[in-house]
């Protein structure tokens, strides 16, 4: 009996391969640019004209996101997906401001994406219940990077995983109502003036 050649059928360049490939790289660039979109632009921007400046079809686009909602809570959760990258990232260093860096862009990331969030909210879409693996997973790279702050002494030692994304939230807020999601030293001012209160307090 003949041996058949070797594992032609599973080759990295099978068709099948390369066309969920292409799907996924399509997809991607989709979402990159909705994100921007939405942020500068606010929510008008229509599927096909995102599609026009992804350079892939309409059809493209529908097939993936079928509504508008679909896209939102598609781009919230890729930015959240983005930020567990980057968590995972500093978790490999040994800097003891890791911590505040990913809030810090957490707090950013939540800004350039006010828009999106408050169309979520409006649609009664909660990213928790929507992708809990997800959430949880963020707050748990946030828990480590806690843990590891709290041995440095660069945080307060009364600081839970939960007040950590609670504040998150709450720049959101105070971002909004000083109009300064799309004003970014502003924002920047807001969030540092949040996570220094995260410092360990001097001895009164």
């Amino acid at each position: 009996m003949s041996t058949p050649p070797p594992d032609r059928a599973g080759a990295a360049h099978s068709p099948a391969r390369e066309l969920r490939a292409d799907a996924r790289r399509n997809r991607d660039r989709v979402l990159r640019t909705a994100q921007r979109a939405f942020a500068t632009e606010g929510l008008g921007v229509s599927l096909d004209e995102i599609a026009r400046r992804a350079n892939v079809g309409p059809g493209t686009v529908h097939r993936h996101f079928p509504t508008k909602e679909a896209l939102y809570l598609a781009v919230a959760i890729d930015q959240l997906e983005q930020l567990i990258k980057e968590a995972e990232e500093l978790t490999a260093t040994d800097d003891p401001e890791a911590l505040f860096t990913l809030l810090g862009r957490m707090m950013a990331t939540g800004a350039e994406n006010a828009t999106v969030k408050s169309a979520l909210l409006a649609a009664e879409f909660d990213l928790r219940t929507a992708a809990p693996d997800v959430a949880a997973d963020l707050t748990h790279q946030v828990a480590t990077l806690l843990t590891r702050a709290r041995t440095a002494g660069t945080v307060r030692d009364d600081v839970t995983p939960e007040d950590l994304m609670a504040l998150v939230a709450g720049a959101f807020a105070a971002i909004h109502h000083a109009n300064a999601e799309s004003n970014k030293p502003r924002a920047t001012h807001l969030a540092h003036l949040i996570l220094d209160g995260l410092r360990p307090q001097p001895p009164s």
